[in-house]
């Protein structure tokens, strides 16, 4: 494969075994044995994304579900918490028949091949031992542009909720199957409709710090997560979008991509 970008920040854990979909159900926010059964019939060759949650219903990874086939998985997480991931998984399969273990592999995006990235149109993702083009920049240039988060390179562990990262609306949290762990709190902000911020991206100039301050005349309106070149991810609040917008003192705007904007005129309704 060609035009590949490496992404040194991510790392894999393979399962092996014909509970892993049955397993991980039970940890993460997608529904993995529809995904198992249809692995299984041989009818499923895609990438899931997903996300294990603490009991408090904070993200503490989001993840890429890879089924390999019906005997084996790959999970594509920060290389941060693959270790502390890798462990928590130990812990929790007693009985299932599965195996844990670090593949070498290494991930990739590209804008032309692999599996499509869901979550963004145009992204994709690879997996094993090639030599890589570079462009790790325009990669997070596209990814500011498009709203696409990256837990642990953007922001740490434990530090915001699923949905602020907009992952129940790229079908990364499953709300009708059974528990996992941190379903109930994030369960209970969808149902009663107690969203207050989503990630946008905004335009402006320069750079931000992390944590920088975004103001809505000299009310808080949200917070800069991610920034670089004139672009930014910024955690902001659902009231305060309207009117003169600045970030240390300079002024930002909003950069709300296609796909993205109709959820952000239904919250308003």
């Amino acid at each position: 494969m060609t035009n590949l970008i490496a992404l040194p920040h991510r790392a894999l854990i393979a399962l092996s075994g014909p509970d892993w979909g049955k397993f991980l159900n039970g940890q993460t926010s997608i529904d993995l044995e529809n995904i198992f059964d249809a692995v299984a019939a041989g009818e499923n060759r895609h990438l899931y994304y997903g996300a294990f949650l603490t009991p408090q219903g904070k993200l503490s990874a989001d993840v890429f579900i890879c089924p390999r086939d019906s005997d084996t998985v790959w999970i594509d997480v920060d290389a941060g918490v693959r270790d502390e991931l890798f462990t928590r998984l130990n812990m929790f399969k007693l009985r299932a028949k599965v195996t844990l273990s670090k593949p070498e592999a290494k991930v990739y995006a590209s804008f032309s091949e692999g599996l499509p990235d869901p979550r963004a149109p145009g992204l994709y993702r690879a997996y094993g031992t090639f030599e890589a083009m570079g462009g790790f920049t325009t990669y997070t240039e596209f990814r500011l542009t498009q709203g696409v988060a990256e837990p642990g390179l953007d922001f740490p562990k434990d530090y915001l909720y699923p949905i602020d990262i907009n992952m129940d609306l790229i079908a990364a949290i499953d709300f009708k199957k059974g528990c996992f762990v941190g379903q109930e709190t994030t369960s209970r902000m969808k149902r009663r409709g107690t969203i207050k911020n989503r990630l946008i991206p905004l335009s402006h100039n320069g750079t931000f710090a992390f944590g920088s301050e975004v103001l809505l005349g000299e009310r808080r309106a949200g917070e800069i997560l991610a920034s670089a070149n004139g672009k930014s991810l910024a955690l902001m609040r659902l009231d305060r979008l309207d009117g003169d917008l600045t970030c240390a003192g300079d002024a930002v705007t909003l950069a709300v991509p296609d796909w993205l904007a109709p959820h952000l005129k239904s919250a308003e309704t």
